[in-house]
């Protein structure tokens, strides 16, 4: 997974929802602001390919990395979900991996359902896992977020307090930084065993920048591998 190809696919993504976006303004069938360019889908199957190709790669069967069919898995509290990227060896559930973005104009409004939806997804498979809904294997889970780099997105100020005050963490960070620490303390928490965030621009050549080290591109690729090596489902070799 080198830096070429990672900001080939976040570039793709860009593409695809310019793309999505002008085709339903042509068919007169136009969403409210940037909304037209995520209902259509599709925009992150380049990072999400780049992903399956470190599992492929690893040498796990294309079969059993599923990006596109088969990646429903069953729920706790509803009673199944689509993952984006989804691995099954051996009738096993070796890993599943969530890939959401955020983009302007508006960072305000999305933010809490972004925290929302990636806390739930992972709370609801955590718990049709402990019910015995998910096989022997405690699944791998895995969460990447691509968040446009916008004045809206790296603009910093003081998040709204409330009857208690707010963690003095959040004091002065932008909703980039803000991310940073969701994706930390997602890993922490252990919701995920990994997490990944990344910070790009639209205008241009699609530059990739990662916020912080420990859940940069790289360090989510090495902790596929060390799933894919601790699992000890893969084929053996000659």
């Amino acid at each position: 997974m080198d830096q070429r190809s990672l900001e080939e696919a976040v570039r793709s993504s860009w593409l695809v929802r310019d793309s999505q976006a002008a085709k339903k303004v042509l068919s007169g069938r136009a969403d409210t602001g940037l909304r037209g360019a995520v209902t259509g889908g599709g925009h992150l199957d380049a990072i999400t390919e780049l992903l399956a190709d470190v599992f492929r790669d690893a040498g796990l069967p294309a079969e059993s990395v599923r990006c596109k069919s088969g990646v429903e898995l069953p729920g706790y509290f509803r009673p199944a979900k689509k993952w984006d990227l989804v691995v099954i060896h051996e009738g096993e559930l070796v890993a599943a991996i969530e890939l959401e973005s955020h983009v302007g104009p508006s960072f305000s409004n999305n933010f809490n359902n972004r925290n929302e939806e990636a806390i739930g997804s992972a709370v609801d498979l955590r718990q049709a896992y402990d019910h015995g809904l998910l096989g022997a294997v405690r699944p791998w889970l895995g969460y990447l977020l691509l968040v446009e780099e916008a004045p809206g997105s790296v603009r910093r100020g003081e998040p709204r307090g409330g009857t208690f005050p707010v963690d003095p963490v959040f004091a002065g960070t932008s909703h980039l930084d803000r991310y940073v620490l969701l994706c930390k303390r997602l890993r922490g928490a252990g919701l995920y065993d990994a997490t990944c965030l990344l910070a790009s621009s639209r205008e241009g050549d699609a530059v990739v920048r990662q916020p912080d080290p420990e859940v940069g591109f790289a360090a989510f690729g090495a902790a596929i591998l060390a799933r894919i090596e601790e699992t000890g489902l893969l084929p053996r070799r000659n």
